[in-house]
């Protein structure tokens, strides 16, 4: 596999990483909260986009790390094991949503320092809302950062350091675009609370998507010639 090809899974990889639960109740939490104390709309864009720029820093600090780390180890073997945890964390949550449809309650480790992130979104200042957002990105590695250790792994067998650098920048452009796509939308009041409503709805719908499409793409990653 030569670099350019690597452009369709870290795009895939990035989004499907972005999309986890964690940064979109978080955000969503903050907008309603700032419609409540009657914010603008431009504010609430302003700190939207802020708290966006937070979670964007905070991973990709955490992937230059992991690049970095991958100059002592084989990037094949780092895939490998990204891979196996990415497949262990989708049958986790598949196996969280099989749970709780008979009744047993489980459910996964939630937002870590949560207690932390509310009490700085509560401030709703801009930079608040890029604290907070630092913090969210930081603590979602842990649920979810199988993936970004895989798909940095393929990288880093595959690809120059700089060309490295420009992977880890569209990853976390993917991994923040579910975030941007729902700040744009839900910065309306109404679709908000429409928004809100289909999160719970369907949230373990979402959680079985989530976990099937994590499962598939390590099971790829791991079977799919591309190591």
């Amino acid at each position: 596999m030569d670099a350019v090809s690597l452009i369709p899974l870290v795009v895939v990889g990035g989004f499907l990483d972005g999309i986890h639960p964690c940064g979109f109740a978080v955000l969503l939490f903050f907008i309603a909260f700032l419609f409540s104390i009657k914010r603008t709309r431009s504010q609430i864009l302003s700190m939207g986009w802020a708290y966006i720029a937070g979670v964007f820093l905070a991973y990709s600090l955490i992937g230059l790390g992991i690049l970095q780390v991958f100059t002592f180890f084989s990037g094949h073997f780092m895939a490998q094991v990204g891979a196996t945890l990415l497949i262990i964390l989708g049958l986790l949550n598949i196996l969280s949503v099989v749970a709780n449809r008979y009744g047993m309650n489980w459910k996964l480790p939630g937002l870590a320092f949560s207690e932390n992130v509310e009490s700085t979104i509560r401030k709703a200042t801009v930079p608040a809302a890029l604290i907070a957002g630092f913090l969210v990105g930081l603590c979602a590695f842990p649920c979810v950062g199988g993936l970004y250790v895989a798909v940095l792994g393929l990288v880093s067998a595959h690809a120059t350091f700089g060309e490295g650098l420009f992977y880890l920048f569209l990853y976390n452009v993917m991994f923040v675009m579910p975030l941007i796509l729902a700040l744009v939308f839900s910065s309306n009041g109404k679709v908000l609370e429409w928004i809100e409503g289909m999160e719970q709805k369907h949230l373990n719908d979402f959680k079985l998507v989530l976990g099937a499409g994590m499962l598939l793409l390590g099971l790829f990653i791991l079977y799919g010639g591309i190591l």
